[in-house]
C-alpha cells in the first residue's frame, strides 16, 4: 500500500480518536485556591458591607475572580467559585482588586441581594472610581503560592 493511502486511510481514524467518545470535553483543571482573606477600613475604621473583588488580570491566573463581603470589622475572606462550587480562597496570581460600598437613601450600607439591581434600591456608591471602578480601580494584589493577607486602606474622598 502506498503512503498516499496509508494517511488517506489513517486519517479519519485519527480524526475519530481525538474527537473521543461520549461528546463531552474533560473539565478544565484549575490550580487548587489558597487562603486569602484582610481587612478593609476607610479612614482608619473597618468597612463593613462592603463588596471586594479580585480580577485576574493578565494571563498568569488560570481560572476566575474571587469575592467576598466584609463583615462588621471590615474584615473578608475570598471565596472562589469554580462551576457554580465554591472553593474558599483565591487562584495563585496577579489581580486588579474593587471595593464596592453601596449606601441606601437612608445612609446605610446595602449588600446587593443579587435579585434587586442596586439602582432598584436607590443606593448609591460611597467610595470614589479609584478604589469602586472595576476597569480603573488602582488597588491591587499578588497572590502567592500560599496565599496571604491584603488589607486594603481606602478612603471616600
Amino acid at each position: 500500500m502506498s503512503k498516499v493511502w496509508a494517511s488517506c486511510l489513517l486519517f479519519p481514524l485519527a480524526v475519530i480518536v481525538s474527537a473521543g467518545c461520549g461528546g463531552g470535553r474533560p473539565a478544565l483543571k484549575l490550580p487548587d485556591a489558597v487562603p486569602a482573606s484582610g481587612t478593609v477600613t476607610v479612614d482608619d475604621k473597618p468597612l463593613a458591607k462592603a463588596l471586594i473583588f479580585f480580577i485576574p488580570t493578565g494571563l498568569k491566573v488560570k481560572g476566575p475572580g474571587s469575592s467576598a463581603v466584609t463583615d462588621d470589622n471590615g474584615k473578608y475572606e475570598l471565596v472562589t467559585v469554580v462551576s457554580g462550587k465554591s472553593n474558599p480562597g483565591a487562584i495563585p496570581g496577579e489581580y486588579r482588586v474593587w471595593i464596592s460600598s453601596l449606601i441606601g437613601p437612608d445612609g446605610k450600607a446595602i449588600v446587593p441581594d443579587g435579585k434587586t439591581a442596586p439602582a432598584n434600591l436607590a443606593a448609591r456608591e460611597a467610595l470614589p472610581p479609584r478604589f469602586s471602578d472595576v476597569m480603573n480601580s488602582e488597588l491591587k494584589a499578588s497572590v502567592g503560592a500560599e496565599g496571604g493577607t491584603f488589607d486594603f486602606k481606602v478612603s471616600p474622598k
